[in-house]
């Protein structure tokens, strides 16, 4: 089966869809795909071009061809839109979504709630980043500790690749492999596949508490610091980033949304510690220590 995706950031004219498609044919060799996405749709800029350029119609188009088999999309962006999207277009087949234990309440990702609408609506998942680009293959030894009593000839990444292959609806599952051992240890984990047990589930649990209890800003986003904020800062969605990240280090997907934001609004690093905020916060937060970490992180 071989997949491949429409680029937005390539589109700069509507001749560009049918050139780009064209070059990934020659270069593949191929007169037509298995599955072929629209690449990376998202709350403005990806779908905004999708849209400007009647790419959903493109794509039906080409399956009468017979150009493509199977047409669908990748999505990185809110429930909201995934509902919109799938009102609005009937003829897509699958949705590939970010999909692990440990994002299932995850505030930027929240892949619970996009899994959910798509069962709800029998559409066929691909799910990528099941082992969250790495981090659950290699954790600390107390956690990796749970899973080897259990299951002590199985890796840790096994775990993450189960707990979605186990989940109703899941077409099929990608994981990024970067040496043989990972190709390996993969096909060993698919061969003779076994469904996570309600003991495994109840371990896999336990593992992402046990991550999920790092410390939160206690924010309510009830949002009475931002009308008075002198620097015009979204405090409640720093905090929400700050969150996503104390857990996730390496999460590209919340420093991607933190740079939308003070593409609208002022950055952490703008904080002057007038204290109007805290004046008002009803969570009394610290709020200009918390920017000042916040700076730190987001704004280095």
């Amino acid at each position: 089966m071989l997949a491949t995706k429409l680029p937005a950031w390539e589109i700069k004219q509507e001749s560009d869809i049918e050139r780009i498609f064209n070059e990934q044919c020659d270069r593949a060799g191929v007169d037509f795909f298995d599955f072929y996405l629209l690449h990376s749709i998202e709350d403005g800029n990806n779908y905004d071009t999708y849209v400007k350029y009647d790419c959903f119609r493109w794509g039906v188009e080409k399956k009468k061809e017979g150009k493509i088999k199977h047409f669908g999309f990748s999505f990185h962006g809110s429930p909201e839109l995934l509902e919109e999207i799938l009102d609005a277009h009937p003829e897509v087949e699958f949705v590939q979504i970010q999909l692990n234990y440990l994002d299932r309440t995850n505030p930027v990702v929240r892949s619970e709630m996009l899994y959910n609408i798509l069962s709800k609506r029998g559409i066929p998942i691909i799910v990528m980043e099941p082992v969250r680009g790495g981090m659950l293959a290699n954790m600390a030894p107390e956690i990796e500790a749970k899973f080897k009593a259990e299951r002590p000839n199985d890796s840790v990444a096994s775990w993450a690749l189960r707990f979605v292959a186990s989940l109703p609806g899941v077409m099929t599952v990608l994981s990024g492999m970067s040496n043989e051992a990972q190709i390996l240890d993969n096909i060993k984990t698919f061969t003779d596949f076994e469904p996570v047990s309600d003991k495994g589930m109840a371990i896999i649990d336990e593992v992402t508490a046990e991550i999920l209890s790092i410390p939160q800003i206690g924010c309510t986003a009830c949002k009475y610091c931002t009308p008075g904020c002198p620097m015009h800062i979204s405090i409640p969605d720093v905090f929400r980033t700050i969150n996503t990240l104390r857990r996730y280090p390496d999460d590209w997907r919340s420093k991607n949304f933190y740079r939308g934001l003070t593409g609208r609004s002022g950055k952490a690093s703008d904080c002057i510690a007038c204290g109007q905020c805290e004046g008002v916060c009803p969570q009394h937060l610290p709020i200009i220590d918390l920017m000042k970490e916040a700076a730190e992180i987001l704004d280095k």
